[in-house]
């Protein structure tokens, strides 16, 4: 009886941590949705139970909404609580490193004021200044510096 119990409870565990998991085939509806801006789309998963902060691949729904310059759904999700600095394991790239990345002032500036931090580095210690001033965008860096970014980390030629 005391096996029956614990498979009982350890199928119950399992299965309320993955009632919210979305299929294969959601997940691009989803990214398809994130790409063409369609934010009633999103916001149905979000409704349905999507946690912003789930993954494809390691990339948040925030990062990926943030890669594809969609600054209404990046409000949707950061509204429904994902996590501003959220950083991918292997590039280190952030939502508002995208956004810096694109050249989107608005998505940036959006971004810090709801507590993203423009000092999370990039893989090799690279800071958001220095990739702006790399991809020959200094407004950018102007900009990311006058919202608090420094000017620090790797200052070698190549950092990784």
């Amino acid at each position: 009886m005391r096996l029956i119990q614990m498979v009982f409870l350890a199928a119950m565990l399992m299965l309320s941590s993955t009632v919210f998991a979305i299929t294969d085939e959601e997940q691009v509806q989803l990214s398809y949705a994130i790409e063409n801006g369609d934010a009633a789309t999103v916001k149905k998963f979000l409704d349905n139970g999507l946690n912003p902060d789930d993954t494809a691949f390691a990339w948040s729904w925030l990062q990926i909404a943030a890669n594809k310059n969609q600054l209404e759904i990046v409000k949707l999700m950061v509204e429904r609580g994902a996590n501003v600095n959220y950083k991918h394991p292997i590039t280190k790239m952030t939502p508002v490193a995208f956004a810096a990345y694109n050249g989107n002032k608005d998505m940036v500036a959006y971004l810090i004021s709801k507590g993203a931090d423009p000092n999370i580095k990039l893989r090799g210690g690279v800071s958001l200044v220095r990739m702006s001033r790399d991809l020959g965008n200094q407004e950018m860096a102007d900009f990311l510096m006058q919202n608090g970014a420094k000017d620090d980390g790797c200052k070698e030629e190549k950092c990784f």
